[in-house]
Protein backbone atom coordinates (compact mmCIF):
# COMPACT_ATOMS: atom_id res chain seq x y z
CA UNK A 1 0.00 0.00 0.00
CA UNK A 2 2.89 2.46 0.85
CA UNK A 3 4.41 1.70 -2.70
CA UNK A 4 1.03 2.93 -4.10
CA UNK A 5 0.37 5.90 -2.27
CA UNK A 6 3.89 7.33 -2.65
CA UNK A 7 3.33 6.72 -6.52
CA UNK A 8 0.31 8.50 -6.48
CA UNK A 9 2.35 11.28 -5.03
CA UNK A 10 5.33 11.12 -7.20
CA UNK A 11 2.75 11.38 -10.06
CA UNK A 12 0.51 14.08 -8.53
CA UNK A 13 3.29 16.13 -7.59
CA UNK A 14 4.82 15.97 -10.88
CA UNK A 15 1.84 16.68 -12.95
CA UNK A 16 1.39 20.14 -10.47
CA UNK A 17 5.06 20.76 -11.05
CA UNK A 18 4.71 20.41 -14.95
CA UNK A 19 1.95 22.34 -15.15
CA UNK A 20 3.42 25.09 -12.85
CA UNK A 21 6.09 26.10 -14.68
CA UNK A 22 4.01 27.14 -18.01
CA UNK A 23 6.39 29.07 -19.46
CA UNK A 24 9.91 26.95 -19.38
CA UNK A 25 7.69 23.86 -19.58
CA UNK A 26 6.39 24.77 -23.05
CA UNK A 27 10.09 25.74 -24.42
CA UNK A 28 11.20 22.34 -23.21
CA UNK A 29 8.56 20.70 -24.94
CA UNK A 30 9.03 22.62 -28.01
CA UNK A 31 12.61 22.01 -28.24
CA UNK A 32 12.31 18.11 -27.49
CA UNK A 33 9.24 18.06 -30.41
CA UNK A 34 11.86 19.89 -32.39
CA UNK A 35 14.38 17.02 -32.09
CA UNK A 36 12.03 14.32 -32.46
CA UNK A 37 10.48 15.83 -35.66
CA UNK A 38 14.16 16.19 -37.50
CA UNK A 39 14.86 12.36 -36.25
CA UNK A 40 11.59 11.14 -37.27
CA UNK A 41 11.60 12.57 -41.01
CA UNK A 42 15.72 11.31 -40.99
CA UNK A 43 14.89 8.15 -39.90
CA UNK A 44 11.70 7.63 -41.75
CA UNK A 45 13.49 8.31 -45.37
CA UNK A 46 16.33 6.29 -44.19
CA UNK A 47 13.90 3.47 -43.81
CA UNK A 48 12.29 3.92 -46.82
CA UNK A 49 15.31 3.96 -48.97
CA UNK A 50 16.84 0.70 -47.29
CA UNK A 51 13.16 -0.84 -47.52
CA UNK A 52 13.28 -0.41 -51.34
CA UNK A 53 16.68 -1.09 -51.54
CA UNK A 54 16.00 -4.46 -50.19
CA UNK A 55 13.36 -5.08 -52.53
CA UNK A 56 15.20 -4.24 -55.27
CA UNK A 57 17.98 -6.66 -54.82
CA UNK A 58 15.60 -9.06 -54.39
CA UNK A 59 13.84 -8.73 -57.53
CA UNK A 60 15.84 -6.28 -59.79
CA UNK A 61 14.27 -4.89 -62.91
CA UNK A 62 16.52 -5.56 -65.72
CA UNK A 63 17.21 -4.17 -69.45
CA UNK A 64 18.31 -6.37 -72.24
CA UNK A 65 19.50 -3.87 -75.25
CA UNK A 66 19.12 -5.22 -78.68
CA UNK A 67 21.25 -4.43 -81.49
CA UNK A 68 20.64 -1.99 -84.29
CA UNK A 69 19.87 -4.40 -86.97
CA UNK A 70 17.78 -6.85 -84.97
CA UNK A 71 14.34 -7.57 -87.14
CA UNK A 72 10.84 -7.96 -85.70
CA UNK A 73 11.06 -11.82 -86.27
CA UNK A 74 14.07 -11.66 -84.09
CA UNK A 75 12.46 -9.34 -81.30
CA UNK A 76 8.65 -11.65 -80.97
CA UNK A 77 11.34 -14.25 -80.65
CA UNK A 78 13.12 -12.87 -77.80
CA UNK A 79 9.56 -11.52 -76.11
CA UNK A 80 8.56 -15.60 -76.66
CA UNK A 81 11.43 -16.95 -74.92
CA UNK A 82 11.60 -14.31 -72.17
CA UNK A 83 8.19 -14.45 -71.36
CA UNK A 84 8.54 -18.43 -70.93
CA UNK A 85 12.15 -18.18 -68.58
CA UNK A 86 11.08 -18.83 -64.67
CA UNK A 87 10.84 -15.70 -62.57
CA UNK A 88 10.33 -13.23 -65.31
CA UNK A 89 7.41 -10.86 -64.60
CA UNK A 90 6.15 -7.64 -66.28
CA UNK A 91 7.63 -8.32 -69.33
CA UNK A 92 7.71 -5.28 -72.03
CA UNK A 93 9.28 -4.29 -75.13
CA UNK A 94 10.19 -0.36 -75.03
CA UNK A 95 10.93 0.32 -78.87
CA UNK A 96 13.71 3.21 -80.15
CA UNK A 97 11.15 5.89 -80.32
CA UNK A 98 9.23 5.25 -76.49
CA UNK A 99 12.52 4.79 -74.99
CA UNK A 100 13.20 8.60 -76.96
CA UNK A 101 10.07 9.95 -75.09
CA UNK A 102 10.66 8.55 -71.72
CA UNK A 103 14.08 9.91 -71.93
CA UNK A 104 12.94 13.35 -72.55
CA UNK A 105 10.14 13.04 -69.98
CA UNK A 106 12.53 12.45 -67.21
CA UNK A 107 15.54 15.04 -69.01
CA UNK A 108 13.79 17.49 -70.61
CA UNK A 109 16.96 19.31 -71.36
CA UNK A 110 18.21 16.88 -73.54
CA UNK A 111 15.59 18.04 -75.91
CA UNK A 112 17.77 20.69 -77.02
CA UNK A 113 20.60 18.32 -77.29
CA UNK A 114 18.63 16.11 -79.49
CA UNK A 115 18.05 18.98 -82.25
CA UNK A 116 21.82 18.31 -83.41
CA UNK A 117 21.64 14.48 -83.31
CA UNK A 118 20.35 13.29 -86.55
CA UNK A 119 19.48 9.95 -85.85
CA UNK A 120 17.74 8.47 -82.51
CA UNK A 121 20.74 6.91 -80.15
CA UNK A 122 18.13 4.56 -77.61
CA UNK A 123 18.18 1.14 -78.61
CA UNK A 124 15.24 -1.23 -78.34
CA UNK A 125 14.82 -3.00 -75.55
CA UNK A 126 13.59 -5.55 -73.24
CA UNK A 127 12.46 -4.51 -69.56
CA UNK A 128 11.40 -7.24 -67.00
CA UNK A 129 11.79 -7.85 -63.45
CA UNK A 130 13.41 -11.13 -62.56
CA UNK A 131 14.89 -12.63 -59.35
CA UNK A 132 18.31 -12.12 -58.43
CA UNK A 133 18.89 -15.82 -58.25
CA UNK A 134 18.18 -16.15 -61.37
CA UNK A 135 20.45 -14.01 -63.18
CA UNK A 136 23.21 -16.23 -64.03
CA UNK A 137 20.85 -18.06 -65.58
CA UNK A 138 19.49 -15.40 -67.15
CA UNK A 139 22.65 -14.25 -68.76
CA UNK A 140 23.98 -17.57 -70.20
CA UNK A 141 20.48 -17.64 -71.38
CA UNK A 142 21.05 -14.72 -73.50
CA UNK A 143 24.36 -15.63 -74.98
CA UNK A 144 22.44 -17.90 -77.30
CA UNK A 145 21.62 -14.14 -78.73
CA UNK A 146 24.22 -12.47 -78.92
CA UNK A 147 23.51 -11.57 -83.15
CA UNK A 148 20.66 -9.44 -81.28
CA UNK A 149 21.58 -8.47 -77.85
CA UNK A 150 23.71 -5.41 -77.52
CA UNK A 151 24.23 -5.13 -73.47
CA UNK A 152 22.04 -6.45 -70.34
CA UNK A 153 22.15 -3.66 -67.20
CA UNK A 154 21.31 -3.85 -63.72
CA UNK A 155 20.50 -1.75 -61.34
CA UNK A 156 22.91 -3.06 -58.81
CA UNK A 157 25.97 -0.75 -59.72
CA UNK A 158 23.00 2.17 -59.26
CA UNK A 159 21.94 0.36 -55.60
CA UNK A 160 25.52 0.75 -54.96
CA UNK A 161 25.95 4.43 -55.60
CA UNK A 162 22.66 4.97 -53.57
CA UNK A 163 23.62 3.04 -50.48
CA UNK A 164 26.62 4.86 -50.59
CA UNK A 165 25.38 8.44 -50.53
CA UNK A 166 22.33 7.24 -48.21
CA UNK A 167 25.80 6.26 -45.52
CA UNK A 168 27.07 9.51 -46.07
CA UNK A 169 23.23 11.56 -45.08
CA UNK A 170 23.21 8.67 -42.27
CA UNK A 171 26.83 9.52 -40.76
CA UNK A 172 25.41 13.40 -40.85
CA UNK A 173 22.02 12.18 -39.59
CA UNK A 174 23.72 10.57 -36.86
CA UNK A 175 25.78 13.02 -35.49
CA UNK A 176 22.55 15.55 -35.84
CA UNK A 177 20.67 13.19 -33.98
CA UNK A 178 23.42 12.65 -31.27
CA UNK A 179 23.41 16.92 -31.00
CA UNK A 180 19.61 16.83 -30.72
CA UNK A 181 19.73 14.44 -27.98
CA UNK A 182 22.47 16.05 -25.90
CA UNK A 183 20.52 19.49 -26.62
CA UNK A 184 16.97 17.96 -25.31
CA UNK A 185 18.83 16.43 -22.16
CA UNK A 186 20.20 19.75 -21.85
CA UNK A 187 16.95 21.37 -21.97
CA UNK A 188 14.74 19.19 -19.53
CA UNK A 189 18.24 19.55 -17.13
CA UNK A 190 17.06 23.21 -17.05
CA UNK A 191 14.29 23.09 -17.11
CA UNK A 192 13.74 21.27 -13.88
CA UNK A 193 16.80 22.98 -12.34
CA UNK A 194 14.76 26.17 -12.75
CA UNK A 195 11.68 23.92 -10.98
CA UNK A 196 13.83 22.82 -8.41
CA UNK A 197 15.17 26.61 -7.27
CA UNK A 198 11.42 27.67 -7.27
CA UNK A 199 10.52 25.23 -4.86
CA UNK A 200 13.79 25.57 -2.53
CA UNK A 201 11.32 26.48 0.50
CA UNK A 202 9.81 23.59 -0.41
CA UNK A 203 12.57 21.43 -0.76
CA UNK A 204 13.46 22.10 2.77
CA UNK A 205 10.72 21.63 4.66
CA UNK A 206 9.87 18.55 3.38
CA UNK A 207 13.89 18.03 4.68
CA UNK A 208 13.28 19.35 7.93
CA UNK A 209 10.36 17.01 8.98
CA UNK A 210 12.31 13.75 7.40
CA UNK A 211 11.70 13.32 3.62
CA UNK A 212 14.04 11.22 2.08
CA UNK A 213 15.99 11.93 -0.76
CA UNK A 214 13.88 9.69 -3.41
CA UNK A 215 10.81 11.29 -2.29
CA UNK A 216 12.03 14.30 -2.89
CA UNK A 217 13.82 13.79 -6.30
CA UNK A 218 10.96 11.45 -8.16
CA UNK A 219 8.15 13.83 -8.26
CA UNK A 220 10.84 15.86 -10.28
CA UNK A 221 11.66 13.08 -12.57
CA UNK A 222 8.14 12.80 -12.88
CA UNK A 223 8.11 16.04 -14.30
CA UNK A 224 11.25 15.07 -16.93
CA UNK A 225 8.53 12.17 -17.80
CA UNK A 226 5.77 14.14 -18.72
CA UNK A 227 8.13 16.78 -20.65
CA UNK A 228 9.40 14.07 -22.46
CA UNK A 229 6.45 12.15 -23.40
CA UNK A 230 4.45 15.62 -24.23
CA UNK A 231 7.64 16.30 -26.22
CA UNK A 232 7.82 13.19 -28.49
CA UNK A 233 4.08 12.70 -29.15
CA UNK A 234 4.10 16.38 -30.78
CA UNK A 235 7.47 15.57 -32.37
CA UNK A 236 6.28 12.19 -33.74
CA UNK A 237 3.04 13.95 -35.17
CA UNK A 238 4.97 17.14 -36.37
CA UNK A 239 7.46 14.28 -38.54
CA UNK A 240 4.87 12.19 -39.57
CA UNK A 241 2.76 15.66 -41.02
CA UNK A 242 5.93 16.69 -42.74
CA UNK A 243 7.06 13.49 -44.65
CA UNK A 244 3.54 13.02 -46.15
CA UNK A 245 4.10 16.88 -47.02
CA UNK A 246 7.17 16.46 -48.76
CA UNK A 247 6.46 12.92 -50.45
CA UNK A 248 3.23 14.50 -52.03
CA UNK A 249 4.44 17.71 -52.86
CA UNK A 250 7.91 17.21 -53.67
CA UNK A 251 8.82 13.78 -54.77
CA UNK A 252 5.35 13.31 -56.33
CA UNK A 253 6.52 15.93 -59.02
CA UNK A 254 9.82 13.96 -59.51
CA UNK A 255 10.50 12.22 -62.64
CA UNK A 256 13.61 10.30 -61.25
CA UNK A 257 14.01 8.25 -57.76
CA UNK A 258 10.17 7.39 -58.18
CA UNK A 259 9.98 5.16 -55.24
CA UNK A 260 10.35 8.46 -53.11
CA UNK A 261 6.50 9.13 -54.34
CA UNK A 262 5.34 6.19 -52.04
CA UNK A 263 7.32 7.14 -48.49
CA UNK A 264 5.54 5.74 -45.66
CA UNK A 265 5.44 6.74 -42.38
CA UNK A 266 7.53 4.97 -39.77
CA UNK A 267 6.41 1.43 -38.58
CA UNK A 268 4.32 1.70 -35.08
CA UNK A 269 6.98 -0.12 -33.39
CA UNK A 270 9.17 2.50 -34.28
CA UNK A 271 7.33 5.19 -33.73
CA UNK A 272 6.99 3.77 -30.12
CA UNK A 273 10.73 3.23 -29.99
CA UNK A 274 11.19 6.82 -30.74
CA UNK A 275 8.75 7.93 -28.05
CA UNK A 276 10.10 6.05 -25.36
CA UNK A 277 13.60 7.34 -26.35
CA UNK A 278 11.62 10.76 -26.22
CA UNK A 279 10.91 9.97 -22.79
CA UNK A 280 14.47 8.71 -21.81
CA UNK A 281 15.89 11.91 -22.97
CA UNK A 282 13.19 13.49 -19.62
CA UNK A 283 14.33 10.70 -17.23
CA UNK A 284 17.71 11.72 -17.78
CA UNK A 285 17.46 15.31 -17.79
CA UNK A 286 15.83 15.22 -14.87
CA UNK A 287 17.70 12.69 -12.82
CA UNK A 288 20.94 14.76 -13.81
CA UNK A 289 18.98 17.74 -12.53
CA UNK A 290 17.23 16.01 -9.06
CA UNK A 291 20.82 15.01 -8.06
CA UNK A 292 21.75 18.60 -7.35
CA UNK A 293 19.78 18.94 -4.81
CA UNK A 294 21.40 19.05 -1.69
CA UNK A 295 21.09 18.39 1.97
CA UNK A 296 20.41 21.00 4.44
Amino acid sequence: MRLFSDLFFFISEGYTNFLRSKGTTFISIFIIAVSLAIITIFSTFFVNIDSYLTRMRKTPVVSVYLKEGATNRDIELLKNKLSLFKSVKDLKFISKKQGLKILYSRFAFLKEIDKEIKENPVPDAFIFKINSSKLPELKEFLNNYKDIVEDIYTPFELFAKIQNIAGGFSFFASILTFVLIISSIITIYNVIKITIVSRKEDIAIMQLVGANMRYIRMPFVVEGILQGFFGGVLGIIIGNLSVLYISSHYFGKMKVLNFLKNTSTLPIEMQIKLLLLSVIFGIIGALLASLQIEYT
